[in-house]
């Protein structure tokens, strides 16, 4: 028996884990917005979803290649890819922390 099938269902299932949750910090976002009349920038969250699925079909693609290993790690592009989906989330998510906690960077230090 292949473990092919498996491999590609474990890792698809952790993508879309990962992707899920970039999609309820989206939602948070949109959902503090309209209800607390502020900015948030809620549509620039789906950069790094975006960014997050092509990467991750990308890795999920190396799986059908029989001499690499379905790794976090390996393919440039899709490193690339989330290491500006990452800093995207960064710092959209600190935005909404301000916004949220009414904040203001002044105040912190």
């Amino acid at each position: 028996m292949s473990t092919i099938p498996l491999r590609i269902i474990l890792g698809s299932l952790i993508w879309i884990g990962i992707v899920a949750l970039q999609i309820i910090l989206l939602t948070i976002a949109r959902f503090f917005e309209r209800t607390s009349q502020q900015q948030t920038w809620y549509q620039l969250y789906m950069i790094p979803i975006l960014f997050t699925a092509v990467a991750a079909v990308r890795y999920v693609s190396r799986i059908f290649t029989h001499n690499a290993q379905p790794d976090f790690a390996g393919d440039p592009v899709a490193d690339v890819l989330l290491l500006f989906a990452g800093l995207l989330l960064i710092g959209l998510g600190n935005l909404l922390y301000e916004k949220m906690m009414g904040e203001r960077r002044h105040d912190r230090y």
